[in-house]
């Protein structure tokens, strides 16, 4: 018999001579690289975007790795990967990870969070987002009818229609899904307003007979608020997003309003008259009007937690006569013509009052625009051949003349700011254009034209305005906060076109040599700066959020008209041929911000 312990000793002798013949031998093989799961990634538009992937990368052996990206695009310094992506949206990135002998794969995402958009139709069929920090394009969709821009949403959705009758979709730039609304209707789906929250309403259905719905473009339901919508349907949100709209009962509109909070229809006003909802005021009320007893036009206020007030009641005489909606102060003041017999007489009602104040009566008068500071601005008609401009303050009740004229004093704008100026042209001396400031004792800033002055004027983003000779060979702008025009600019073709990268600046055309280029006045240098004067004529689009310039030009003998971008300095054509050598027609539908 052999003893147990003599066994055990025999047993691992054996194993000890097994393992040094192995070491002998050969060596244990290299091992690949070991990746582990790398989590989703996020980054804001237009950003260079950095990832270390050595925090999710072993190696058994230690030795140094190198990294290759395989798909997804962007580069490695050693372990960091760094890519500056198009636009909003979730890439998927692959690389591969060797250690000299072996490789390993691995992959990550990285969502977008962030994007300036331009809504950009190509010809009548195309539509594409263009991220105007990037450069990047997001194609929303081709070979379609007729697209038409509905909004934007703040969380990077598009809304849009299409074809005749109208088609609603909804495209979003995060998954790049289009989505139709209310695709299941006969008829025409036509978007009408948004709230703050980037829900919508639609309507389906004809003119006369109207269903209107709100919309979740998060969870794509759509609710029907009420199905009564005439040719003569306005919807409106207020800041507290509840939709005020109207809706036919025995062929006259009644208002309501739609809570999506508390999901309830509630009726504001149901008379047996017509009613039409005008404006909602910054504090959430809703202004309409309302057919009365004696056939006038009277005008209503409603605001939750006050109910509905008839405007202008607590004065007897306006009762029986037709009231038109002006406009609102900024304390909600609403500004309103009543007329009597051949007068036009100008009131202000004050909601937190229920009290009517005379702006100006006995006369025949126009409201022209209110300013910042509540300065109502209108026109008294005095003649065929004459109109006096003067302001009322209703807050200080302060009333003044702006231009006493033996001609038509004509008022083409009312500037913010304080003091406001009211911009005005004079047919008796038509060469000049006035700003003349809203105080008690108005003070009248002139630009000489030089020549017949153009009867309208663009108005910049800042409330600066700018005017122009009606012959185009002068034009210039009035800063409101100076109080003072500047030195004017002269030359052949010269029209306003829109706001330029700064406060103050403003993009207009000039030709040259029967070419339509593009500059900019700069205000803070005091002087002009070409956007551009290459061959071919040059048409304004937009100013971005991110102060850059989009405009078109057709190139060369092309007949299309391709998309330009221009910062300040450089100009980039941002749109070729297609991968078929095809050419298209671009311009420039509206810009939004999105964020998510």
């Amino acid at each position: 018999m052999v003893h147990r312990t003599h066994l055990r000793l025999t047993a691992v002798t054996a194993l000890a001579v097994l393992a040094v013949a192995c070491s002998r031998g050969s060596s244990v093989s290299n091992a690949a690289p070991r990746i582990t799961s790398v989590p989703m990634q996020s980054t804001t538009g237009g950003t260079n975007f950095q990832l270390d992937l050595g925090d999710f990368v072993t190696d058994r052996e230690g030795v140094t790795m190198t990294y290759t990206v395989t798909s997804g695009g962007g580069s490695f310094t050693g372990s960091l990967y760094s890519n500056t992506f198009d636009a909003m949206g979730e890439y998927p990135v692959t690389f591969d990870v060797s250690d000299g002998d072996k490789l390993a794969a691995g992959d990550f995402s990285v969502q977008v969070t962030s994007s300036n958009f331009a809504v950009v139709k190509e010809d009548d069929s195309g539509l594409f987002l263009l991220d105007t920090s990037t450069e990047g394009r997001i194609t929303v969709a081709s070979s379609t009818a007729a697209p038409v821009l509905g909004t934007g949403l703040s969380d990077g959705r598009l809304v849009y229609q299409l074809g005749s009758p109208f088609q609603l979709w909804v495209f979003d730039a995060m998954s790049r899904v289009n989505t139709q609304v209310g695709g299941d209707v006969t008829g025409a789906v036509t978007y009408m307003a948004k709230t703050s929250t980037d829900k919508f309403v639609y309507t389906t259905g004809d003119a006369n007979d109207q269903t209107i719905y709100f919309y979740n473009p998060i969870s794509e339901y759509s609710r029907e608020i009420d199905d009564g919508g005439l040719s003569t349907l306005t919807v409106l949100v207020n800041a507290s997003d509840l939709v005020f709209y109207e809706a036919g009962v025995n062929g006259q509109a009644d208002v309501f309003y739609y809570d999506p909070v508390d999901d309830e229809v509630v009726t504001v006003g149901d008379s047996a008259t017509d009613e039409q909802i005008l404006a909602v005021l910054p504090n959430g009320a809703c202004v309409f009007s309302r057919v009365g007893g004696g056939g006038e036009t009277d005008l209503f206020y409603y605001r939750v937690g006050t109910g509905l007030v008839e405007i202008g009641s607590d004065i007897s005489d306006l009762a029986t006569r037709n009231k038109a909606y002006n406009g609102h102060g900024s304390a909600n003041q609403v500004v309103f013509t009543a007329t009597n017999a051949g007068d036009r007489e100008i009131f202000s009602w004050d909601p937190a009052t229920g009290q009517t104040m005379t702006v100006i009566a006995g006369t025949d008068n126009v409201y022209d625009g209110i300013g910042d500071g509540n300065e109502v601005v209108y026109h008294t008609v005095v003649s065929a051949t004459e109109h006096d401009v003067s302001f009322f303050d209703l807050d200080t009740e302060l009333s003044a003349v702006v231009l006493n004229s033996t001609g038509i004093a004509e008022v083409l704008a009312v500037t913010g700011d304080a003091p406001a100026y009211a911009i005005v042209l004079d047919s008796n001396a038509d060469t000049s254009l006035h700003a003349v400031s809203l105080v008690g004792a108005p003070a009248t800033v002139s630009w000489a034209a030089g020549g017949l002055v153009a009867d309208s004027v663009g108005q910049l983003a800042n409330g600066d305005v700018v005017g122009q000779r009606d012959d185009n060979t002068a034009i210039n702008s009035f800063d409101v906060s100076a109080g003072t025009w500047a030195a004017g600019i002269a030359g052949v073709g010269l029209a306003f076109e829109g706001d330029g990268l700064e406060d103050g600046d403003f993009v207009y055309t000039v030709t040259v040599s029967a070419q339509v280029d593009l500059s900019m006045w700069d205000a803070s240098g005091a002087n002009s700066v070409v956007v551009s004067d290459t061959a071919g004529t040059d048409d304004y689009q937009a100013l971005t959020s991110d102060s850059t310039i989009l405009f078109t030009r057709i190139v060369g003998t092309n007949t299309n008209t391709d998309l330009f971008v221009w910062d300040g300095t450089t100009e980039t054509r941002l749109t070729q041929a297609d991968s078929v050598g095809l050419l298209y027609d671009h311009s420039v539908l509206g810009t939004f911000d999105a964020s998510r």
